[in-house]
């Protein structure tokens, strides 16, 4: 049986639709600087400037100029008359090797960025200048001899007037970042410079350079084989704080945005943000049209295969690499803590004294503990009795000779009620040398004496014949030798990501115990060491009020916070 071929029934009408899907305008210069790399340029220069009252953009190189006819002058006819016809199969395969454009369908691209385009070009062997000049939405060109001289091969591309709905895509800005990342492998590899000089509005002047990537280089993993050849790797685990994306290359240029568009790689490690990079392969076939995604053949199943046996590798290194991260930011984190902390007591007033501690060791940050609970803090709830215990505050404090401080007790029921009336307190301070006192019941004035030395106050408390007794600790020391407690409580991670706890003080082993699973932590972690610093800092501001004044009453508790906040902030 004889076979049937598909013909095209409206030529003019495929190449328009052809141009229709070249939409994006930063794309379509994107193309153009491709071009100039193909032909060998080692400088390209983008103009955006206003002619004749509109905006243009010109981009011009320095390479061999378009391919010459037999006349050794650019054939510029071949361009619009072999629109889809492969031009690569016509060169030498050594010659084939680095170059993106093929099918002419690119510079089709010119409509989504202006209405009209002029490409004017010459080679090395021939002095003359050739002219090529297409419309959007026509299929009528013009070409010949141009009047414009060029001292030397390459060719200058001008496109007006810029449509204006895209003006703000086409800044120098906005251009420089776009093919900066779009192109960054093919600038890298060519070493070819470009510049965009924008006179528009204000005018800016810049070098595209290739952007690199922030992360942590994966030496390990340079390139994975495949039965046509290697494809080359560059992966990056993210900076602290970043989201990162892993981008698929052909030959250098970006064609897949986030490896995550693939169904097949939709997963871990991919997806966990913890990778940014390349991968790219030179096998791959990409869609003429629109240059962008791969087209489903077995190239792409030879990508796909080689890149997930990279998986398990990658997820080793990525959590190494994110244990050690930790444990570094987990070391300083303490020091720039305890720094702080250590400034802001000798700034507070004496009513603040440090946690009984003296530092312990723990789980790292980020692991999950099985330690029992923290016994519950007494909530305020109020009864008239029976009464079981008495809490002083502040319960250990320092002070200095002539200081006049003020200390509080409070009664409790066995369910941790408070008592608020009905309670006779008195108040007991041993050895009565070193100080006075005033006192008002549950309120008690002591006035240390001149002299340094530790006070032992206590008080008594009377209900109903029952009579319980607490005594606290008052250090006496001059200013010169005054200082915090050189043990700083080193947080305890608890992962309870459906809790809603911040944080908590664990008695059982005096440390303060923080939520990894909280989003208020989450968070901060994903923002970097500065706001995850600040936000551990609030916690332990929270603990050093309660652990002073969490009976004194939520107005005062809310004063006390901004007290100690405020400072802690002036110190990070």
């Amino acid at each position: 049986m004889e076979k049937k071929k598909l013909r095209l029934g409206d030529e003019g009408a495929a190449i328009l639709t052809i141009q229709s899907t070249q939409s994006d305008p930063q794309k379509a210069i994107a193309e153009l600087v491709e071009n100039c790399i193909d032909a060998k340029a080692k400088t390209i220069n983008i103009f955006r400037h206003k002619h004749s009252g509109n905006i243009e953009i010109v981009v011009e190189d320095d390479g061999e100029g378009v391919k010459p006819g037999q006349d050794g002058t650019p054939d510029m006819d071949r361009i619009p008359t072999e629109i889809c016809k492969s031009f690569k199969k016509q060169l030498d395969e050594h010659l084939r090797d680095g170059i993106q454009g093929e099918f002419a369908i690119g510079l089709l691209g010119f409509a989504a960025v202006g209405e009209n385009l002029e490409m004017i070009s010459r080679t090395s062997d021939c002095p003359k200048a050739k002219f090529l000049r297409l419309k959007a939405n026509s299929l009528n060109y013009d070409s010949g001899n141009s009047s414009e001289k060029m001292d030397s091969s390459g060719t200058k591309v001008r496109i007006w007037p810029v449509h204006d709905n895209i003006q703000q895509r086409l800044t120098a800005e906005k251009l420089n970042k776009y093919l900066g990342e779009e192109l960054r492998e093919r600038i890298r590899q060519s070493q070819v410079r470009i510049f965009i000089d924008d006179k528009v509005g204000r005018k800016v002047e810049l070098e595209v350079k290739p952007q690199e990537y922030k992360g942590e280089k994966i030496s390990q993993i340079s390139k994975v084989g495949t039965p046509t050849g290697n494809i080359h790797i560059r992966l990056f685990v993210t900076q602290q704080g970043d989201k990162g994306k892993v981008s698929i290359y052909r030959h250098g240029t970006k064609v897949i945005d986030d490896i995550t568009e693939i169904h097949e790689l939709n997963h871990e490690p991919w997806s966990t943000g913890h990778l940014e990079g390349m991968i790219d392969s030179r096998f791959i076939n990409v869609p003429p049209a629109t240059r962008k995604g791969i087209v489903p053949d077995e190239h792409f199943a030879e990508l796909i295969e080689a890149i997930s046996s990279l998986e398990n590798q990658l997820k080793d290194i990525i959590e190494k690499a994110l244990e050690k991260r930790e444990q570094e930011m987990s070391r300083d984190l303490i020091k720039s803590l305890r720094d702080a902390f250590q400034d802001i007591m000798q700034d507070l007033p004496n009513e603040y004294n440090w946690f009984n501690t003296k530092g312990i060791n723990i789980n790292r940050p980020g692991s999950q503990t099985k330690d029992k609970e923290p016994k519950p803090q007494p909530k305020i709830r109020i009864a008239s009795g029976p009464l079981e215990y008495l809490t002083i505050t502040p319960k250990v404090s320092q002070i200095e000779p002539n200081e006049r401080k003020r200390y509080l007790v409070r009664a409790w029921t066995p369910d941790d009620e408070l008592i608020p009336i009905g309670v006779t307190f008195k108040w007991i301070m041993k050895p009565s040398n070193l100080g006075s006192i005033e006192t008002n019941n549950d309120e008690c004035f002591l006035t240390a004496g001149a002299n340094e030395g530790e006070i032992k106050l206590g008080a008594v408390a009377t209900l109903e014949n029952i009579t319980k007794q607490e005594v606290v600790d008052v250090l006496i020391l001059s200013k010169s030798n005054k200082k915090t407690p050189a043990g700083f409580p080193i947080p305890q991670p608890i992962h309870r990501p459906s809790e809603k706890w911040r944080s908590r003080w664990d008695e059982s082993i005096n440390t303060l115990q923080y939520n990894t699973g909280h989003e208020d932590y989450i968070r901060a972690d994903q923002k970097g060491k500065k706001h995850i610093l600040r936000y551990m800092g609030f916690l332990y501001a929270k603990q050093l009020v309660f652990h002073n004044f969490k009976t004194s009453g939520e107005d005062s508790v809310m004063e006390r916070m901004i007290e100690v906040i405020s400072r802690f902030e002036d110190r990070i």
